[in-house]
């Protein structure tokens, strides 16, 4: 009696360490879901134009189809974040940049044109995540992993190719508007450039 009293209490024990376990994992499956679907949120909010793409992936981040190897990776989380990022970056430089009055109109069409094949160069990275979720993948766990992993450098590059973009811009606005000045100046004091 003595040996089945015990053997039942190690059982209850090994249950209730298996199912505190289980609520752990569940808490941090819980707290990664909604860091992530605060990121699509944030993204939704700073960038309407992008939001059927991402309406789309808050979508089938939230549904059960999304294998839990994805929602628990950091990379996802990281996808979105830089690419709400890259929307702020963007949405801070672009027309200010843009319409600069020592550009020309094509030279401002250009900088809003290079930002636009930025943004939509990230966009499609944060499709491939929602795709790689909605299929019906046949890539092992480990490839899942590793995929999403190279998708998140990839757009954590996306992100620096734009700062790189917006400072290299203002840099060259900065060049032509002192070489504007200095122009006027010697015309001024010496009567040619």
């Amino acid at each position: 009696m003595k040996a089945s009293t015990l053997l039942l209490l190690t059982g209850l024990a090994t249950l209730g360490t298996s199912c505190g376990q289980d609520a752990a994992s569940k808490k941090l499956a819980d707290e990664t879901e909604a860091r992530v679907v605060a990121s699509i949120k944030q993204v939704l909010v700073q960038a309407p134009t992008q939001g059927e793409i991402l309406g789309q992936a808050h979508t089938w981040y939230q549904s059960s189809e999304v294998p839990n190897i994805i929602k628990l990776d950091p990379g996802a989380e990281a996808v979105y974040k830089d690419h709400a990022a890259i929307l702020q970056e963007v949405a801070t430089n672009q027309s200010k940049l843009a319409s600069d009055p020592i550009l020309t109109p094509a030279q401002g069409q250009g900088i809003r044109s290079g930002y636009q094949k930025l943004v939509d160069e990230s966009a499609g990275n944060v499709a491939q995540l929602t795709n790689l979720a909605s299929s019906k993948t046949t890539m092992s766990e480990a490839e899942q992993r590793t995929f999403v992993g190279e998708l998140a450098k990839k757009e954590n590059h996306q992100l620096e190719l734009v700062k790189y973009f917006t400072r290299r811009t203002t840099s060259t606005i900065d060049l032509k508007t002192r070489q504007k000045k200095s122009d006027e100046a010697n015309i001024k004091m010496w009567g040619h450039k």
